[in-house]
């Protein structure tokens, strides 16, 4: 049965408050709730998710989520079609009982920034569980600050724990590792295809991950060569990280080789640097925890060692980013640490963190930001600010169940093969 739901949803204008982040309303319809979250905004337009959650018995066979979008004007959408101001699954859109289904959108505007609303969600399916005389539901205890630097802030209230059991979660709120390995971070983002896009790099059973053109546009064929090798198959820009709230973040990361493709590992940062000691960064990343999915390896990438994927992060190896970018190599900052390093060389090792972000904030907004490539300048700007421009932060880590967000945007969930490791090394 199709149930069908029209209702205002509630909003906080931007202009007064122009950086809001995390959950903030949902519209219920049948078994279904759709939940519009701002993950960045900038004077110019935001980025937003939003995620259909099937609250009910029975599988949702099919559903559809129409957007009042105000003045702005989507310049990019993923894992969904948009037809005017409704939006429809890209692929399958089956949704299992407990089990989410997000897109995501960045947007510009012309009249100043305004909160997009749903206005309405239909389902099909999803059993008598849900209600029909749902509304809209608020956080009024998310506050939300600007931030001079052009970062964005967030909704200090997480949910619950995540699952350790296999299967993905929406939880947003994760245990500390008392336990567990040790590693550290570092960054990188070089445009190439990952690894986890081959077919025959992935298990039996499990999607690969989607790469994408070099104006970004989704590939259907698996087989297309990377980038990095002469082909035509780039890293699509919605691996880009992004934070949850105040405490945690979600992302992807290269990790050492092995069976890692769709793997997802909690990362919990001790407050200090692997390699750069006294860093302001790392001891400003403290106690805060970021969850990244496997989709890459790195032969340079040694057991503990997340490589994680930030625009501006440093190319590596590799550099496939200068051609999609229309950006040369000086630009890009150092070829290991990217423009943070190259921030470094500028004003000296030893300056304050307000000085290195603010540095790093002017790269990431002159690199991306002049070129309107907007998911690049905000993964950019959310390393210099959630994540405090750390460098090479220590870590403690553990295999988790993936964040609905990361499986459904990625297309690789491991749930079915319920074979989470506690082993070391990654």
């Amino acid at each position: 049965m199709k149930k069908k739901l029209k209702r205002l949803v509630g909003c906080v204008g931007l202009a007064s408050l122009p950086f809001i982040t995390g959950p903030a309303y949902a519209l219920t319809s049948g078994a279904g709730e759709a939940t519009l979250s701002l993950q960045s905004s900038w004077g110019s337009g935001y980025c937003a998710n939003v995620s259909i959650t099937n609250n009910g018995d029975a599988n949702i066979t099919s559903w559809t989520v129409e957007l009042d979008l105000k003045s702005a004007a989507v310049n990019n959408l993923w894992n969904g079609t948009l037809d005017g101001s409704t939006v429809t699954p890209s692929g399958n859109g089956t949704i299992s009982p407990n089990s989410s289904a997000s897109f995501g959108f960045c947007a510009s505007v012309t009249d100043g920034v305004v909160t997009p609303e749903i206005v309405s969600l239909s389902v099909e399916g999803g059993g008598d569980t849900g209600d029909d005389n749902g509304g809209s539901t608020g956080d009024d205890n998310g506050g939300s600050t600007g931030d001079d630097n052009g970062g964005s802030t967030g909704d200090d209230n997480g949910g619950n724990t995540g699952g350790d059991n296999g299967g993905s979660t929406t939880d947003t709120e994760y245990d500390p590792i008392e336990t567990g390995c040790s590693g550290y971070a570092t960054r990188f983002w070089d445009c190439c295809k990952p690894h986890c896009g081959w077919k025959e790099n992935v298990p039996t059973g499990l999607n690969a991950l989607q790469s994408c053109s070099v104006s970004n546009s989704p590939l259907t064929d698996f087989s297309t060569q990377s980038a990095c090798s002469g082909g035509s198959a780039y890293t699509c820009f919605s691996m880009i990280p992004f934070k949850v709230n105040d405490n945690l973040s979600y992302g992807y990361a290269a990790t050492s080789s092995g069976d890692v493709c769709g793997r997802c590992y909690q990362l919990q940062f001790t407050g200090e640097s692997h390699n750069s000691s006294g860093d302001p960064g790392s001891a400003a990343l403290k106690g805060k925890t970021m969850i990244v999915q496997a989709i890459n390896i790195g032969y340079d990438v040694s057991g503990g060692q997340f490589d994680i994927l930030v625009p501006g992060g440093g190319v590596g190896a590799f550099n496939a980013c200068s051609a999609q970018w229309g950006i040369s190599s000086s630009e890009l900052g150092s070829q290991y640490g990217g423009l943070l390093a190259a921030c470094k060389q500028e004003i000296g090792w030893n300056a304050s963190l307000d000085e290195y972000k603010s540095c790093l904030v002017k790269r990431c907004n002159s690199v991306f930001g002049s070129r309107n490539l907007t998911e690049m300048q905000q993964g950019c700007l959310w390393y210099a600010n959630w994540f405090e421009a750390a460098d090479n932060p220590a870590l403690k880590y553990k295999e988790v169940a993936c964040p609905s967000e990361l499986s459904s945007n990625s297309g690789m969930d491991r749930g079915s093969l319920d074979d989470i490791s506690n082993a070391c090394g990654n």
